[in-house]
């Protein structure tokens, strides 16, 4: 392994599942450092405190140190100090990071989480490592053997001393020591961290480049202000479409732009395929969901839940609803998703007429919260969705006051899910759950045995309804899909093709869903999340003041990312108003540019969820289609969007069934 590996399983912490949160230029000159002592050490470059000299220009097979290596061949003066290569290098670091996470992850050593989280590997954690405690997980031994050396005479060998030297650089001892065993071993630290020549150059060079640029000054540009007169005049915004009213913004101002909403609230308003990268990349250092979700979950007495959560305890939230929202906790229960889909599917006869937005959510809802919580809360749903359109308009949003949720209605609604709440709780005794297969209220009631003080009692209601808050979100993208579908006969009569192949002989299995076994299904279903997107942007606070795109965003600022804006930018996705399933062919594939595709979130927040939910709606269109011919209210019905509080279609949006093709 490189240098540039041992730096980066050194500094991740796995309570997080990032990097220890040492400051950021350090940490890229540590990178940029370890880059040039992995060249030393391959005897292609030599270093001393005056100079770096070019040995050998030959490439060394590694994409990473190759650059570093041609761009120094490259240099008419070869004979530059390495604090001018190190800061050279540095503003490469977070494509560095990357692409050394990505390759530890291909070879099995960490493992990646939805919402760029890593962790150890699982059979490399428990691994013996060489010279290492039997059972022990091989970082901590690592980390225990260079402890253990720090706090001794021991003499470390070169390479330990370099990293030492590495990682003393960016200052992050002081989070893998207890602070009385930092105190006691930071002379031994910088004792060690001079004892070899190339650790001696790079970690000098580190530390002062640190110290020179992490307090050079960035201009930053004034952020433009929103004028709402001309953007009121936007077709977008008539149309109720956020996604390209958004994008729009981004033509008309660029990326950053300033707004003031009703009551004179301020909030910086960020788009574009650059924001989308730096919030995947960067968000978790600056971004915050807890000011957002704050009054959302108070409304259910929670004071905590995962989207609310954001750092250490997130990602422990996330790991410990990871298997409950995974694609094989749904496999294993495909039989029951039939079963669900069909029932409410023998409600379809000829003739009949079926509401695009009531009658989907309650449609989602039985299978959604079967499937997760072991109860129907299908005759529930029309309640919960008042009640949660409400919380989030007067809680979250702010946009109405908060006392419109205690009106007489919301009040009995809220007694209802409470009631939902004690028959989910009721349903997960050990004795009515034996031989049932486990599910998210069987993980989360787990939880809160094994840990009342991380995830009490209070907390649970909103865990338990989030799911079903969720079928709303499913309900209002399979809407759009079959509307797409539908108005495109084309289209229609390929996803039934598929749909007759795979149930022509029986329910199919986990394996007989193959890209090429539903192709088209898959690419309408892409296209039409494209032009529709259930959740089209996120809210978040800006915790630790930072610059985006050049422009200075201060702590404690509101900002809205408007994640689904490049959907609608004509240099993702040429005529991008046109519906295009082909987009998504291998050859075009323009989802795959840096940037283009926001739907599942962006960050440490991305869907936990989303690939199950990904299946679970190709099912439910699939189903659909080899049982139903379904049409319009008329061939030519024009889609209207209703955009608060998330994006959905209108209620006069309906489906005709025209004609059963196989009886359910």
């Amino acid at each position: 392994m490189k240098l540039v590996d041992d730096l980066v399983l050194m500094l991740l912490n796995e309570e997080t599942g990032y990097m220890e949160q040492v400051a950021g230029w350090n940490l890229s000159c540590a990178i940029a450092g370890a880059l040039l002592a992995d060249l030393s050490l391959e005897y292609r470059i030599d270093m001393d405190m005056e100079s770096l000299t070019l040995l050998d220009a030959k490439p060394t097979g590694d994409d990473l140190l190759d650059s570093v290596l041609a761009n120094i061949a490259a240099t008419p003066e070869q004979r530059n100090t390495v604090q001018y290569w190190v800061e050279k290098n540095a503003p490469t670091s977070d494509e560095v990071l990357e692409k050394t996470l990505d390759g530890l992850t291909s070879k099995g050593i960490l493992t990646y989480e939805s919402g760029g989280f890593w962790s150890l590997a699982r059979e490399v954690s428990f691994a013996q490592p060489e010279g290492g405690d039997a059972g022990l997980p091989s970082r901590a031994a690592t980390k225990r053997r260079i402890i253990q050396m720090l706090l001794s005479d021991e003499i470390p060998d070169p390479r330990d001393v370099i990293l030492i030297g590495l990682v003393n650089a960016c200052d992050a001892f002081r989070f893998i020591f207890m602070p009385e065993e930092y105190q006691a071993a930071r002379e031994r630290i910088q004792i060690i961290s001079n004892m070899d020549l190339v650790g001696r150059s790079v970690g000098v060079a580190v530390a002062q480049s640190s110290l020179q640029l992490s307090l050079a000054s960035r201009p930053a540009q004034p952020i433009p202000k929103l004028r709402w007169l001309p953007m009121l005049r936007k077709e977008s915004l008539r149309e109720g479409n956020s996604a390209k009213f958004f994008a729009d913004i981004y033509r008309d101002y660029g990326p950053v732009v300033e707004a003031r909403f009703p009551f004179g609230r301020r909030v910086v308003i960020l788009v574009g395929n650059a924001v989308n990268e730096w919030v995947n990349r960067r968000g978790r250092l600056h971004l915050r969901s807890k000011e957002y979700m704050t009054g959302l979950e108070q409304v259910f007495g929670a004071q905590r839940s995962l989207p609310g959560m954001d750092g250490a305890e997130h990602f422990r939230m996330r790991k410990a609803q990871r298997s409950a929202f995974s694609l094989s906790r749904l496999w294993e229960r495909v039989d029951d998703l039939y079963g669900e889909v069909r029932s409410a599917l023998r409600a379809w006869e000829p003739g009949a007429t079926v509401g695009a937005v009531d009658g989907l959510r309650q449609f989602t809802a039985g299978q959604t919260s079967q499937l997760t919580v072991g109860v129907d809360a299908s005759d529930v749903m029309a309640d919960l969705q008042a009640y949660m359109h409400r919380a989030q308009i007067t809680h979250a949003q702010r946009v109405l006051p908060r006392f419109l949720l205690k009106t007489p209605r919301m009040r009995r609604t809220r007694r209802g899910i409470d009631d939902l709440q004690m028959k989910i709780q009721a349903a997960h005794t050990s004795a009515r759950r034996m031989g049932r297969p486990r599910d998210l209220g069987d993980d989360l009631i787990s939880l809160h045995n094994s840990d009342p003080q991380f995830f009490p009692q209070t907390d649970m209601t909103f865990g338990l309804v989030m799911p079903l808050v969720v079928a709303l979100y499913m309900a209002n993208g399979l809407a759009f899909h079959l509307y797409n579908m539908i108005s495109r006969p084309d289209i229609y009569r390929r996803v039934q093709a598929e749909a007759d192949a795979l149930f022509e002989n029986g329910d199919p299995q986990p394996g007989d869903y193959s890209p090429q076994a539903i192709d088209v299904t898959r690419r309408l279903i892409l296209e039409s999340s494209r032009l529709y997107p259930s959740i089209p942007l996120q809210m978040r606070n800006v915790m630790n003041a930072c610059v985006v795109e050049g422009y200075e965003i201060p702590a404690g600022t509101r900002v809205l990312i408007g994640s689904t804006a490049p959907h609608y930018m004509a240099e993702n996705y040429p005529e991008p108003l046109r519906f295009d399933i082909d987009r998504y062919l291998p050859e075009r594939s323009e989802h795959r540019k840096a940037g283009a595709w926001g739907l599942y979130g962006l960050g440490t927040h991305t869907c936990l969820g989303h690939r199950w939910a990904d299946m679970q709606i190709a099912i439910n269109v699939l189903l659909i289609a080899h049982h139903f011919d379904l049409e319009l209210p008329s061939p030519d019905h024009k889609l209207q969007l209703n955009p608060f509080p998330t994006n959905a279609p209108r209620k006069n949006l309906k489906f005709h069934v025209r004609a059963l093709r196989h009886a359910v």
